[in-house]
């Protein structure tokens, strides 16, 4: 947290948890085979701007310090002032014990990148920032940032051997400078690893200039055993009791989870090509675990009675279903939640300030929606939470959210939807932009119906609407879970999680004529536009088809994907 010194700490989420440390996970350090890296949690100020940037209150540059001897600096962090010290940014030390061809050398000289002397930069003394140059083999992780136009010492900074580096990508936009020129231009970045399993992100940024397109690399774990610091069971127990969520549900949802087994037990029905439907039995024993997804799908049962309230799903009995993954190159634990409603209710479109009720539009057999931990192998600490939104989603930090007890953080399940939120309100996934006439016709039309309202503020947006809210109905995750698969450990899968087919069947409807019944009552101009942008929607925003398993999607072995 932010003090009246120029150190600051790093912005932990509730207490620090005990491990009992019968392995490398959560000692502070994990060795990416001859390379270890510890977490920094202290840093120093270094120099900042007041402006620019995502919310124009500038950015602030550090150094790791108070890190355990024989460690090295490998860069300096930045972040725009408006957000915490919560990053992952790593230092480095060499284990090879080999002078020559170690893993760690000092460049051999310095480029400068840019500085703010001279220029229109809201600051209280000038910055500078550096790029090492590398010995052959070897490649810079970090820039360097001082406050004087002196290079800084060769021994400030370690570069790391090429063989245990990857490469990056540019990520989200921290801050930047334009003017005329390119040696007055620079634009700083997080970067991010271009592949995914073996990659190891530093947490540092990457500064770039009109004249440079360089590059700098990530880590790579290289050890034999990559996952040699993930958790054991206790530690996975652990972790689960300390940051599992609470899920609300909308008052007026009709339609919770339930456990996979209530589902099957309560008459669902296998509908496989060429042969006639029958009910699934135990736990999935009949379920195909090979072929395509359209080569067979589930339903409820054929029972009216049955039918309607097997959809209402059964939320005593509902269970969250927890797949464990490494990720980030074995230094960091991803804890996926998975939870399953028999069924998704229809859903609503925001068009400007109409809120247009989609009927049937939406409604589908069979509901999978996740929630992802990702928690650091350095410490055991909470970093991330993804919440899964409309077949993709977005990454939060925990302080973005409501916290139960101080570490547990409190979502919500839009109502018939299921997409998970942090906040209880109405969310609008758009769609794309309208064009400036649409939107003056909207604003016209509405105004005629609502002639004491003139504010644009009523627009809203358009697309695919989610409302959110708290109710009685609440699932605590860490006292209803089953772990279903351990990515690094044997594990046997129940027979449910390797089916290959649909939780549910394609939907088929006169989608124009369902359209035309939901829009009846709009001016005409206003329902020529909704049909219009309706047929543009993605299926998976409209619900004609029923989803895959977990074991199914890409996020399973991949990363997520986000908005």
């Amino acid at each position: 947290m932010e003090n009246d010194s120029r150190d600051v700490s790093f912005d932990v989420i509730g207490p620090s948890l005990s491990y009992r440390a019968d392995i490398n996970f959560g000692n502070g350090a994990i060795d990416l085979g001859g390379l270890e890296v510890y977490h920094a949690l202290h840093f120093k100020k270094i120099w900042e701007t007041h402006k620019g940037g995502p919310t124009g209150r500038g950015a602030s540059f550090y150094e790791p310090i108070s890190i355990p001897t024989g460690f090295s600096l490998i860069g300096h962090y930045c972040k725009p002032n408006s957000m915490p010290i919560f990053a992952s940014v790593l230092t480095a030390k060499d284990n090879t014990g080999d002078p020559s061809h170690g893993v760690l050398k000092n460049p051999i000289d310095y480029i400068l990148i840019w500085t703010s002397k001279g220029l229109n930069v809201s600051q209280q003394e000038d910055g500078y920032i550096w790029l090492p140059v590398s010995p052959d083999g070897y490649k810079p992780m970090g820039h360097i940032v001082t406050t004087s136009p002196e290079k800084p010492s060769l021994d400030k900074v370690k570069c790391v051997r090429s063989d245990l580096t990857d490469l990056t990508k540019v990520d989200k936009w921290i801050w930047g400078h334009k003017m005329d020129g390119s040696s007055s231009m620079v634009n700083l970045h997080v970067t991010k690893p271009k592949t995914r399993e073996l990659s190891v992100p530093t947490g540092l940024f990457l500064a770039r200039n009109g004249s440079n397109t360089h590059e700098l690399a990530c880590l790579k774990m290289v050890k034999n055993d990559p996952y040699s610091a993930m958790p054991n069971s206790e530690q996975i127990r652990a972790m689960i009791n300390a940051y599992a969520p609470w899920v609300y549900f909308h008052p007026d949802e009709q339609y919770l989870p339930s456990s996979v087994l209530w589902f099957f037990q309560n008459g669902a029905e296998l509908h496989q090509n060429g042969q006639s439907s029958r009910r699934v039995v135990n736990d999935g024993d009949n379920l195909p675990s090979y072929g395509g997804a359209d080569d067979a799908f589930l339903d409820l049962p054929s029972g009216k009675q049955d039918k309607e309230r097997v959809k209402k799903g059964f939320l005593s009995d509902a269970v969250n279903y927890i797949h464990v993954k490494p990720s980030l190159g074995g230094t960091c634990t991803d804890i996926v939640i998975w939870l399953y409603y028999p069924f998704n209710g229809g859903g609503k479109f925001q068009l400007g300030p109409f809120t247009i009720n989609l009927g049937s539009i939406g409604e589908h057999v069979g509901d999978w929606e996740h929630i992802t931990l990702r928690i650091d192998n350095f410490r055991g600490s909470l970093m991330e939470v993804y919440l899964s939104q409309h077949a993709k989603g977005t990454w939060l930090t925990p302080n973005q959210f409501e916290l139960m007890n101080g570490t547990r953080p409190v979502v919500y399940a839009s109502l018939h939807g299921h997409s998970h939120y942090s906040t209880p309100t109405s969310h609008v996934h758009l769609a794309g932009k309208l064009n400036p006439n649409d939107l003056r016709m909207l604003h016209d039309e509405f105004h005629k119906m609502n002639s004491s309202i003139n504010s644009w503020d009523n627009f809203i947006g358009f697309g695919v609407r989610d409302d959110a809210a708290k109710s009685n109905n609440v699932m605590d995750v860490a006292s209803t879970y089953n772990v279903i698969c351990i990515d690094y450990k044997d594990f046997g899968m129940e027979p449910w999680v390797k089916y290959t087919g649909r939780w549910g069947p394609k939907i088929t409807y006169d989608f124009v004529k369902e359209i035309m019944k939901i829009t009846d009552n709009l001016p005409s101009l206003v329902k020529k536009l909704v049909i219009k942008l309706l047929k543009k929607l993605p299926a998976e925003l409209l619900g004609q088809e029923g989803p895959q398993g977990p074991k199914m999607k890409e996020s399973w072995s991949g990363d997520e994907r986000v908005l």
